[in-house]
C-alpha cells in the first residue's frame, strides 16, 4: 500500500534523523564539523547535551566572538564578555 508511513519508518525518523540534524546544527554553530556530529548524534543521542555545553572551538560569526582581554567565547549578542566583563568593542 502506497501513501501510508509505516509505524518503523515514523521511529527511524524521531529516533535517527532528527537528533543527527539537530546535533550537526549545533555543531555548526560552535565551528565544528557538521557531518562527524551529526553522525554521531544520530547513532548516539546523548551526544546532543555535550555539543549543547561544549564551548566553541573557533569565532563564529554571529554566533560567538572571543574576547580580547581574557581569550574566553562568549555570544555574539552579549554586551559584554560573560567572563570578565569587559565590553566589546563597537564595530
Amino acid at each position: 500500500m502506497y501513501g501510508v508511513v509505516k509505524p518503523a519508518h515514523l521511529l527511524l525518523l524521531l529516533i535517527v534523523v532528527i537528533p543527527g540534524v539537530i546535533g550537526g546544527i549545533l555543531a555548526a554553530n560552535r565551528g565544528r564539523n557538521f557531518v562527524g556530529w551529526s553522525l554521531a548524534c544520530a547513532i548516539f543521542p546523548i551526544f546532543l547535551l555535550v555539543i549543547y555545553f561544549e564551548k566553541p572551538r573557533r569565532e563564529v560569526e554571529g554566533k560567538f566572538r572571543r574576547c580580547g582581554s581574557c581569550g574566553e567565547y562568549y555570544r555574539w549578542r552579549d554586551p559584554s564578555c560573560k567572563y570578565c566583563g569587559t565590553p566589546h568593542p563597537s564595530v
